[in-house]
């Protein structure tokens, strides 16, 4: 597959959004964000229908950054919220399954780390993303 188209939009998108919202990523940050658009770009099962159910299920590192991903798009688009949970669910979901991803690794992984403690800044900035798209296609 040809991911180039992917990159290439996605990255578009991301400084766009950072312009728009004036959240600026660290550029470690702002890569990983860009990737995992890509990545991401054609995945019809974002979010698991219940992501804290998910959490047993993870056995590595793999495993818990999917969920981090998941919860970042759903906090910063929305996307099926579930509708019993505080507003800072998925935000303290994200952070948890990206601190797990970090220390299932060894030795544990800072950039993971990073990112927990960096989630609700990223989320902004996707969030940005969102709104781009809403207003291009208003």
């Amino acid at each position: 597959m040809n991911w180039q188209p992917y990159i290439k939009a996605s990255w578009e998108l991301v400084m766009a959004s950072q312009g728009r919202t004036q959240v600026f990523l660290r550029d470690d940050l702002e890569a990983y964000l860009v990737n995992m658009m890509a990545r991401n770009f054609t995945n019809k099962n974002i979010p698991p229908d219940i992501i804290c159910l998910e959490f047993p299920k993870a056995r590595n590192k793999n495993d818990f950054q999917a969920l981090g991903d998941s919860c970042l798009f759903v906090d910063a688009w929305r996307i099926k919220p579930a509708r019993l949970v505080n507003a800072d669910y998925y935000e303290r979901m994200g952070q948890m399954a990206y601190s797990s991803a970090a220390l299932a690794s060894r030795p544990i992984d800072e950039f993971f780390s990073g990112l927990a403690q960096q989630f609700r800044t990223i989320s902004r900035v996707l969030a940005g993303v969102r709104q781009l798209a809403n207003t291009a296609s208003s």
